[in-house]
């Protein structure tokens, strides 16, 4: 039943999450903020900068793994969208200053992502005032690339079952271990019983008392293949390798924390005077000395982060239910990264199109 409806939900949650990268022209990955707020009464996880990948959530090894990767997740994610907002309101605010816009009116807004759109709205407007004055500029850019580190999350979807989930989970063909009663498969070590194939010795009531190569119907000393009419001992499972290959929910926040911890190339641009006089010039040099910032976070965290960051949503509403008996705590701390989710896509989207509406105005070639 609990991989039926893991496996309704993977059509959703094996989207990988590959979009959180991490800033250089800002905090380094080591160095992302804190955010206060969305999740921290309900899951004391989500304060601090600590690592949640090695928190016990859950009695439940298989959920843990799930619930933790995703808290991880939810919470890179606040961090990031933290960053991005940042960026783009210092950029903004900095090309303000410089096209001689007074620091009220780039004051933060009461929305999410209020410092980006108050800071970006009076900087976008100022743009049209100047290039309806005849001035012209373009910008030949040069997109930053980023490669996750994919060891960041090395291991932290791997689970220790107990040897009663071990049997719960696995398909009963493919289990194994040394069985408390009877054993009805194939015995590594001596069988004692019927052998379905060539024993290697007999007692006198004709019963196999040695190894048995085929399959043994009795008592096995040693380990037990596929079927024990009893109670397993030390049971192994070779249905699947346990998660990360596994798992896609686990997998899909695992990617999404690797991918924070991303080594990008900078941002580069190039701003030349296309036509205009001295507002062109100042223009000009402010767009060269902020839009490198302003566009890493713009395109290469913002935009790269926008379909994984609703992604991360729909995992957190998926979860409860595949998580069901996980218990308080994981629960609570589900129910708090989801909140945490939601407010940082909130910021995200709401920083991009404050970017855009500065970037939007101005040419910009792949170069």
């Amino acid at each position: 039943m609990r991989r039926g409806v893991a496996r309704s939900a993977r059509g959703l949650l094996a989207l990988a999450l590959l979009a959180l990268l991490a800033s250089i022209a800002g905090p380094s990955c080591a160095e992302l903020p804190h955010v206060e707020g969305a999740g921290e009464a309900v899951c004391p996880e989500l304060r601090g900068r600590g690592d949640v990948l090695g928190a016990q959530l859950s009695a439940d090894a298989r959920a843990n793994a799930k619930v933790r990767t995703f808290v991880q997740a939810a919470k890179d994610m606040a961090a990031v969208s933290a960053v991005i907002e940042a960026q783009v309101a210092g950029a903004c605010r900095r090309m303000g200053a410089d096209l001689g816009i007074p620091p009220a009116q780039m004051a933060p807004r009461d929305e999410a992502g209020g410092q980006a759109s108050g800071a970006c709205g009076p900087v976008s407007a100022a743009i049209d005032a100047i290039l309806l004055q005849g001035a012209g500029v373009g910008v030949t850019l040069r997109r930053p690339a980023c490669e996750a580190n994919g060891a960041q999350c090395s291991g932290s979807c791997n689970v220790q079952l107990a040897p009663g989930q071990i049997v719960a989970y696995c398909e009963p063909a493919r289990l194994s271990g040394h069985c408390q009663g009877r054993c009805d498969g194939r015995c590594d070590g001596r069988c004692t019983g019927q052998c379905r194939g060539q024993c290697s010795a007999y007692d006198a009531q004709g019963r196999c008392v040695g190894q048995c190569d085929g399959e043994c119907d009795g008592g096995c000393d040693a380990t037990c293949h596929a079927r024990c009419e009893g109670t397993w001992q030390a049971p192994q499972c070779s249905w699947v390798e346990w998660p990360p290959s596994g798992d896609a929910e686990c997998e899909a926040c695992c990617r999404a924390h690797a991918a924070v911890h991303a080594a990008c190339t900078p941002t580069r641009v190039q701003v030349r005077v296309v036509q205009g006089g001295e507002m062109a010039a100042r223009l000009a040099a402010t767009l060269q000395a902020n839009l490198p910032a302003l566009l890493h976070a713009e395109v290469a965290l913002g935009r790269r982060l926008l379909g994984d960051a609703q992604t991360v949503v729909q995992v957190g509403a998926a979860l409860p239910r595949i998580v069901g008996d996980a218990g308080a705590r994981a629960l609570a701390c589900v129910t708090g990264a989801a909140e945490a989710s939601k407010s940082a896509s909130a910021r995200i989207q709401a920083s991009v199109r404050a970017s855009a509406s500065v970037t939007g105005r101005i040419g910009l070639t792949d170069g």
